[in-house]
Parts: structure tokens; C-alpha cells; sequence
């Protein structure tokens, strides 16, 4: 499989000109849902998925609790998330306080694998299917119309 993407029309803020420019923005092709990831994971590793589930569950109440204390969370081959903050500036020390963090987030970076991942993956341009017809008509994956209303038309599932 490969990372798809689709060029998109911007115009940056701090270009004076505002001048439009082209970008590849990286497309979604989906989610997969927690309940659909826990059957992949009891196929993959013969576990009940009633078992992963809890072992997940435990997993992001141990994550929270050490984040909430202030510590990094490292997952193995998986990465690790650390708490972090983003904040204004003062020009002197005493005017720094905790009224400065104006944003609290979460820092994921990947382990060795996923990094691998990214490295090797191929990408591709996605062309969004054409859903305007001068008939009236819609398209469906069947290459039918869709008159009939059957499916979701020019949508990847």
C-alpha cells in the first residue's frame, strides 16, 4: 500500500503577495476502528479479543497516570509519548508563569519500526473519482449507474 496524496491550492500567511502555491496534502483512505483493530490483533496473536481490549484498556490508564505525573512513556519498538507544553515568552524571568502555557499536548515519536515504515513507504498521487455527470446520473465501484440508489457513490470504503 502506499501514502496517497492530492495537490491542494494554498495561499501562506506570510507571503506579503499572497501568492497561490501548490502542496501535496496527504489523504486518509479511512480509520480503522478500535474494535476492528483488536480482531486484527486476536487474529495476529491468538489472544481473545474480550483480552486484548482489557490489556489496551490497562494499557492507556497506566499511559495517563504516568503522563499525568510528568513522566515520558516509552512503548518499545512502538515510541514514546512525553507531555509538553507550548507557551508565550517574556522578555524577563519574573514574568514567566503558568499563565504562559497557553497549550498542554502529548509528544508521540516513533520507534525504530514505524520509522523504518515511513522510510520505505511508496506515495502516490490520488485523482478523487468524478462524481459531476451532465445526466443526472452518479456513479457506483459496479461502473453502473446509480440510479437505483444502491451504495455510496465515487466513496472508498
Amino acid at each position: 500500500m502506499a501514502l496517497k496524496y492530492v495537490i491542494t491550492k494554498r495561499i501562506f500567511g506570510f507571503d506579503p503577495e499572497k501568492t497561490e502555491k501548490y502542496v501535496p496534502r496527504s489523504v486518509t483512505m479511512g480509520e480503522v476502528s478500535f474494535e476492528k483493530l483488536c480482531q486484527n490483533v486476536t487474529l495476529i496473536c491468538g489472544a481473545h479479543r474480550g483480552v486484548v481490549q482489557q490489556v489496551i484498556a490497562g494499557l492507556v490508564d497506566a499511559m495517563v497516570r504516568d503522563l499525568d505525573d510528568g513522566k515520558s512513556v516509552r512503548l518499545g519498538e512502538f515510541g514514546n509519548f512525553r507531555p509538553s507544553v507550548r507557551a508565550h515568552s517574556a522578555d524577563r524571568e519574573e514574568e514567566v508563569s503558568a499563565d504562559n502555557i497557553y497549550r498542554k499536548h502529548i509528544l508521540f515519536t516513533p520507534g525504530k519500526l514505524f520509522k523504518r515504515t515511513l522510510k520505505e513507504m511508496s506515495v502516490t498521487r490520488y485523482h478523487q473519482p468524478d462524481t459531476d455527470y451532465t445526466d443526472g446520473s452518479s456513479y457506483n465501484d459496479n461502473g453502473d449507474s446509480g440510479e437505483d440508489g444502491g451504495g455510496e457513490d465515487g466513496v472508498l470504503g
